[in-house]
């Protein structure tokens, strides 16, 4: 840096002999343990990701919606373009309603993204629903296993929780 522009910025003067800063690797903690277990996370997400995804691309017409809601987003895109650029070359008074146009022609694209979005996620809702329905007509059949109750009280409880030490100086 020059003497100018040191002057110009009110910087303090920069040595000119210093010695160049040695960079160091990063620290990284070797904590294993967190590693895999946010990698056997994500594996699960991914694995749910992929069922509800191949359990959609059993339904039919999900994708001929598909195509047709991205044929939408596309014209009106294109159409957006258009009419900006038209809106561009206008006087400011002519400008107005052609704006108005492109922002409307954007807020279809818009919905038609939304919609796919919105249509996948009411058949996942409804593949849950029937889930649970079916899960509710198995157990009415009595297909499931009895849990046995086990009844505690309150020094049990905290005993079993470690909190001994607590339950003693309650008295």
């Amino acid at each position: 840096m020059t003497k100018k522009l040191e002057d110009l910025f009110n910087l303090p003067p920069m040595e000119e002999d210093s010695e160049p800063t040695e960079l160091s690797e990063p620290e990284f903690d070797d904590d294993v343990a967190d590693v895999n277990t946010e990698v056997v996370t994500l594996s699960d997400a991914m694995e749910i990701s992929e069922r509800i995804n191949t359990a959609l691309a059993e339904v039919r017409g999900m994708e001929e919606h598909d195509g047709e809601m991205d044929e939408i987003a596309k014209k009106a895109l294109d159409n957006f373009d258009q009419l900006m650029s038209l809106g561009m070359n206008l006087t400011d008074m002519a400008a107005g309603p052609v704006f108005s146009s492109a922002t409307q022609m954007l807020k279809v694209a818009l919905e038609a993204r939304d919609s796919k979005v919105t249509r996948k996620l009411k058949q996942v809702d409804m593949m849950i629903k029937k889930a649970n329905l079916d899960h509710r007509k198995d157990t009415a059949k009595g297909d499931t296993q009895e849990v046995q109750p086990n009844v505690y009280d309150r020094n049990e409880l905290l005993k079993m929780l470690g909190g001994s030490e607590s339950s003693e100086s309650d008295k």
